[in-house]
């Protein structure tokens, strides 16, 4: 379990650190469940469970941004009749971005350890 836990932080780590890419999120899953092995149902659940980590600290960033967004007057501005409904489906689609991208990369990440001789071992490189 321990184990399962790091590796899931070391897919989290990834997906912050290459958060300014576009699907980062498949990548840090995919280290995560690289890093573990397994079958591909423990990939798909350390790809959930680092998105979920990851998905903290990138919504330290999201929340202000979105609400700066809205101040400038791109999307809904906050105090708007639908701003509620507007704010439940960004962060729906947050979700789905984050922690769904996560979860698809960690079972690319055990297809990649199954089948090729890719080294993706994060600690060679973070």
């Amino acid at each position: 379990m321990r184990e399962s836990v790091t590796n899931a932080g070391i897919g989290a780590l990834v997906t912050v650190a290459l958060s300014f890419i576009p699907f980062s999120s498949m990548a840090g899953g995919a280290v995560a469940a690289a890093n573990h092995g397994g079958s591909y149902r423990t990939g798909l659940w350390l790809g959930t469970l680092a998105g979920a980590c990851a998905m903290v600290p990138l919504l330290a960033l999201f929340i202000p941004a979105l609400y700066i967004a809205g101040l400038l007057g791109f999307g809904i501005p906050p105090g708007a009749p639908g701003y509620d409904l507007f704010l439940a489906l960004v962060f729906t689609f947050f979700l789905l971005y984050t922690v769904g991208l996560s979860a698809l990369g960690g079972l690319g990440g055990v297809w990649i350890s199954a089948h090729t001789d890719w080294d993706l071992d994060a600690n060679r490189w973070l």
